[in-house]
């Protein structure tokens, strides 16, 4: 009779743990910082309901959690697979950097060419401008000039 309560004892101490061991699903803390920090190939804004990508997302990061994985290990196993796109928010090391600074890069290099575009433009209306006031020696001069520009205007209408 005792070596029967032990065994019952000592099955309850084996398995009954193991089965009260936090088994992660959808509503677990831990899964929702995972499923926040990752992009899912830009299905992450997505309905659940109706993503099919979402839905697999999510069954291989409950799988991993309850295979014991830690939130870096999940998130370093997608970024090993996809990059830096795996996540919503870049690293901040390595080439993750890349990402932050690309657009503040672009944005410059783009002001500079706008600049130096306007910049051509208003000196070459000043190159324009200068050389259609033309300054005339007398009046009389400037009064031949308008009548053959009129005459030559007569002709055509």
């Amino acid at each position: 009779m005792k070596r029967s309560w032990i065994l019952i004892v000592a099955f309850y101490l084996i398995f009954i743990p193991s089965v009260g061991l936090a088994a992660f699903d959808h509503n677990s803390k831990e899964f929702k910082e995972v499923i926040s920090q990752l992009d899912m190939q830009g299905h992450a804004d997505h309905d659940f309901a109706t993503c099919s990508v979402q839905k697999v997302y999510y069954e291989e990061v409950v799988d991993m959690l309850n295979e014991g994985k830690s939130e870096q290990d999940i998130l370093n196993s997608y970024v090993d697979e996809y990059g830096q796109q795996a996540l919503r928010v870049p690293a901040t090391e390595g080439g993750g950097i890349i990402a932050w600074v690309m657009p503040a890069f672009i944005f410059l290099i783009g002001a500079i060419v706008v600049a130096y575009w306007i910049k051509k433009l208003t000196v070459l209306n000043h190159q324009k401008a200068a050389a259609t006031n033309t300054t005339f020696q007398s009046n009389a001069d400037q009064e031949v000039l308008e009548k053959i520009i009129e005459e030559e205007r007569h002709k055509f209408f």
